[in-house]
């Protein structure tokens, strides 16, 4: 794990990877905020009458996530940004599951995918993607890099 961490390279590939995803999977929802919406409601977890606001709001929010990680400004706000968001998915999918709900998982990125253990694993390898992002050892190739 120290080598990628210190490659700088690998870790522009792994940001442009886990930017690329996030702005290609809030598209679809930002031009059809009712069928995510839909998506939301069915996992039964928010209270009724948000879905609306969650269908608005967290696609811009990817959109915002994955133009940042590829820009590269603000790199370590949008990793942390990202890993709090795929820890959510991470639950609700979770929870989805436990409950026996066959449901889509309305994830954007193919139509009618179904909650289950594959989604569960894709989500945990994007959040450990953002987390190398996070603990990377080189802040090159950025704009406005956290300089702590």
């Amino acid at each position: 794990m120290k080598i990628v961490l210190q490659n700088p390279i690998l870790i522009l590939m792994i940001r442009l990877f886990l930017g690329g995803l996030f702005i290609y999977t809030s598209l679809d929802k930002i031009t059809d905020p009712q069928s995510f919406s839909r998506d939301i409601g069915n996992y039964h977890i928010i209270p009724y009458g948000l879905e609306n606001s969650m269908a608005v709001i967290l696609p811009w929010l990817e959109l915002l996530i994955g133009l940042a990680l590829i820009s590269g400004c603000l790199v370590d706000g949008a990793a942390l940004v990202s890993m709090s968001l795929l820890v959510i998915f991470i639950v609700a999918i979770g929870s989805a599951i436990l409950r026996g709900y066959n449901i889509e998982c309305g994830c954007g990125l193919k139509e009618g995918e179904v909650v289950g253990t594959q989604k569960l694993l894709e989500n945990t390898i994007l959040f450990l993607l953002g987390f190398l992002i996070l603990k990377r050892d080189k802040k090159k190739y950025e704009i406005f890099p956290n300089t702590d």
